[in-house]
């Protein structure tokens, strides 16, 4: 009987030990943050850990070193990203997670006729623009030769433009409504956003690459796949009135 206890107890270790994995991200909600009500990603990945057989553990820091422990392999993955020629390239990624629509934002102060005509990006370099640093969209504005105005996150951005800084600045749909909601609540009737143009980007999960990782990430993927078809993750983003766009992830 000892003997029998002494296994189990070895095995209950072991197991413990091995279903855990760690993933970097950074506060960015309503997608992703330590507080549970404005974190889509931890509850949708609780969902995908059942599913596994495994438990994700977040660990929150700024995004540069998101990458930076992941090449140093102290974390299993990084979330959310946009895949990238460099990024598909260096590391595995997973099925997209979601899929979300950039727009322009604009904080309305009486002054200006915003139009809502436009439909590309040649036609905004009327206006002066603002962004953040290192995001997809820095390589798309650079291309096009239309100066951005670079901040460190969409807050400061927000702030600029009810400050008049910037004209427009491009931000996540779903960020940019929070962002309104928790920060400028008593001003929220001024800001707005143009209809078009706007920007579809799919986010998904890095990790290195391995033969193990490979087997782990092709279980995630499953177990997403699951979870979409079971009807949870689309009971999710209802509940937390998220617009999402379709992707091929998601069987469109």
């Amino acid at each position: 009987m000892r003997h029998w206890i002494a296994l189990w107890l070895a095995w209950w270790c072991c197991a413990a030990s091995a279903l855990e994995l760690v993933v970097a991200t950074d506060e960015y909600p309503p997608y992703v943050s330590a507080a549970s009500e404005q974190s889509f990603i931890t509850e949708l990945y609780a969902h995908i850990g059942k599913e596994m057989g495994v438990t994700f553990t977040f660990r929150f820091m700024p995004w540069k070193r998101c990458v930076a422990e992941l090449d140093a392999h102290q974390v299993w993955a990084v979330v959310p990203f946009v895949p990238t020629p460099e990024r598909l390239q260096r590391y595995l990624l997973s099925t997209t997670l979601y899929a979300r629509k950039a727009k322009f934002f604009y904080h309305d102060s009486g002054r200006r006729s915003w139009l809502s005509g436009y439909k590309d990006l040649a036609e905004l370099r009327q206006f002066r623009i603002g962004g953040v640093a290192g995001y997809w969209y820095e390589a798309m504005f650079r291309d096009a030769g239309i100066p951005l105005d670079t901040a460190v996150n969409d807050l400061s951005n927000f702030r600029k433009l009810q400050a008049a800084r910037f004209d427009l600045a491009i931000v996540d749909e779903n960020v940019g409504n929070y962002l309104i909601r928790t920060h400028f609540l008593q001003q929220s009737a001024r800001f707005h956003s143009l209809d078009s143009p706007s920007y579809l980007s799919e986010n998904v999960m890095m990790v290195n690459r391995s033969a193990d990782n490979a087997e782990l990430l092709a279980r995630f993927n499953r177990a997403l796949d699951s979870v979409r078809r079971s009807g949870v993750y689309d009971e999710i983003v209802s509940r937390r009135k998220l617009a999402l766009q379709r992707s091929a992830a998601a069987g469109s």
